[in-house]
């Protein structure tokens, strides 16, 4: 069979909208008038929002979110998006939950004040029901030409049928209480990635029903968000179909450019010459790894994709990388690494107004459990390397740290560790004692708790340090007093492992970093090099204090 035939084979159900009968989804094909092989103009389908809910009313946002919510419940987190405020601010939000992908999802929003170098505890959290079955799934992040801030995400029943796009904004996104109205539904299916505003100042979403024919669709709206409508879809081959996770670019030639996630090869394209309304058959792009990707426009004209790998290679989820396009996706150039870790995946990114792209994505969900942050600029991508001074490598957002009951990442997973063969030889002698209590005071053994108020519990500890003390503190750390002279060691990562390093405070104590190897502290499925510690160590005297902070270990 031609192309033609093929294109307007597709096209004759290419305009489908979604109604409510009788409490079951119908679908209506409108079937089109072809002349050539190409399909006339067809009117959008107007969608009805409140019957997508079938009665449900979603809770109010929780702003004030308890310890249910916290880090140690958080045993499954992932799927980040990204934008940027007016006013610089930046906004991730991710969905979590205490096992996996289920009815207990919620999304978890935090912010940036300083260009992501630091976090924000939780701000708000969006749980539509508390224990389902209705879970919050697929969150994204877009800025529109208002400069309001929405949020978008997927609400889900399995058992009740239910699969709609939900979203509310903010018009102050900057403000220190931002304030965001109530949720509520588009469209059918699932927005997992941000819109466009074409060059007709049309609003343009990707929505998705999975593994459906036709189910990459393009919502519209012509009145800045109020409603949306059915425009079109494109048709994803039966062999190919997976989660479609679709992109849309508009193409200096006024087409439509829609890129899908596909099964058995990777990325999938079509194009639509009427604005999304008719789309040409799908066809292999790249190859790549089945999962999320990204591609975006930004302020120079120039397309950035973030994919797995080298341009059209399978690959698995590993080896984050960052290209750009200078003539419309034809050809890629640059490279830039972000992320060389086994189980990184979900790219999302926003370019600010000074050319700094930001992007986030997430890093083994079950076992680690965290929320990556990168910027960087096209000077870098063509480089190949962090050269710019708006760049900023691999920086941690969220980690949680409930123990997941079925990880993901049984292999051990090596990962490149250092020593400092210039620094001072460790010194073997007698440990200094210290003021503590019996329950501060504890053998360092392996599956020992490391911290009062944490269940991080210590990995098979270097042969050198096995069956002396340490001591049981906050993760925030503590001051004690030396009542014996003698060794104290302490373990913490270097400032360019983890934010959280002790090293600034412990060299003005006068501790000396050691020519040990690095070592990981906790006990993890799947090691981290944010976990990856250096000893320091000093000679204390009686009376002195010794004040180690977030986060270190006090060994002796």
């Amino acid at each position: 069979m031609n192309r033609e035939k093929n294109v307007a084979m597709n096209n004759r159900f290419v305009h489908k909208a979604l109604i409510r009968r009788q409490g079951k989804w119908k679908s209506i094909f409108c079937m089109a008038c072809f002349a050539g092989g190409l399909a006339s103009a067809v009117a959008d389908t107007p969608i009805e929002a409140t019957p997508l809910l079938k009665g449900f009313v979603h809770q109010k946002v929780n702003f004030t979110p308890g310890q249910e919510y916290n880090a140690e419940a958080r045993k499954f987190q992932g799927i980040p998006t990204i934008a940027r405020t007016p006013g610089g601010r930046l906004w991730a939000v991710w969905y979590a939950g205490p096992a996996t992908e289920d009815r207990y999802n919620y999304l978890v929003a935090v912010t940036s004040e300083d260009n992501g170098r630091t976090w924000s505890d939780v701000r708000f959290v969006v749980d539509p029901d508390g224990d389902g079955p209705k879970r919050a799934a697929d969150p994204c992040l877009w800025l529109d030409p208002e400069g309001r801030l929405w949020l978008f995400w997927w609400l889900q029943s399995k058992e009740e049928g239910i699969s709609v796009t939900m979203a509310m904004n903010t018009a102050d996104p900057d403000a220190s209480e931002s304030h965001w109205c109530e949720p509520r539904p588009l469209f059918p299916g699932v927005m997992l990635n941000k819109p466009i505003v074409s060059s007709a100042g049309e609003w343009l979403a990707p929505a998705a029903i999975w593994k459906q024919d036709n189910g990459s669709m393009v919502m519209v709206s012509r009145d800045t968000g109020r409603s949306w409508a059915l425009r079109g879809a494109a048709n994803v081959p039966q062999d190919r179909r997976n989660c479609d996770e679709h992109m849309l670019v508009e193409k200096r030639d006024g087409t439509l450019w829609m890129l899908v996630r596909t099964a058995n090869y990777g990325i999938a394209e079509a194009t639509s010459g009427d604005q999304g309304r008719t789309w040409s058959e799908m066809k292999d792009f790249q190859r790549h790894t089945t999962s999320r990707f990204f591609i975006g426009r930004l302020k120079s004209g120039h397309l950035l994709l973030i994919r797995h790998g080298k341009i059209n290679e399978r690959g698995s989820r590993t080896d984050l990388m960052a290209y750009l396009s200078f003539d419309d996706g034809a050809t890629w150039q640059g490279g830039l690494l972000l992320d060389d870790r086994p189980s990184v995946s979900y790219p999302d990114a926003v370019q600010g107004d000074d050319g700094t792209i930001y992007a986030i994505h997430d890093w083994a969900r079950y076992d680690n459990k965290e929320i990556t942050f990168t910027a960087f600029t096209e000077q870098d991508i063509l480089a190949g390397d962090y050269i710019s001074t708006a760049a900023r490598k691999r920086t941690l957002v969220n980690r949680a740290t409930g123990i997941n009951p079925k990880p993901r990442m049984q292999k051990k997973i090596s990962v490149p560790l250092r020593m400092d063969a210039a620094a001072e030889s460790l010194m073997i002698a007698p440990g200094a004692k210290f003021n503590l209590s019996e329950k501060q005071e504890q053998v360092f053994k392996a599956d020992a708790k490391l911290f009062s108020n944490r269940n991080h519990k210590l990995a098979e500890p270097p042969e050198k340090f096995r069956n002396r003390h340490f001591v049981v503190a906050p993760i925030e750390g503590l001051e004690v007093i030396c009542t014996e002279p003698g060794i104290a060691y302490i373990f913490t990562p270097q400032p360019d492992r983890n934010r959280d390093s002790a090293v600034e405070m412990l060299l003005k104590q006068g501790f000396s970093k050691t020519s040990e190897p690095e070592f990981i502290l906790f006990k993890r499925t799947s090691p981290s090099l944010s976990e990856a510690c250096t000893i320091y160590q000093k000679k204390c005297k009686t009376g002195e204090r010794i004040k180690f902070g977030k986060w270190g270990v006090l060994v002796y």
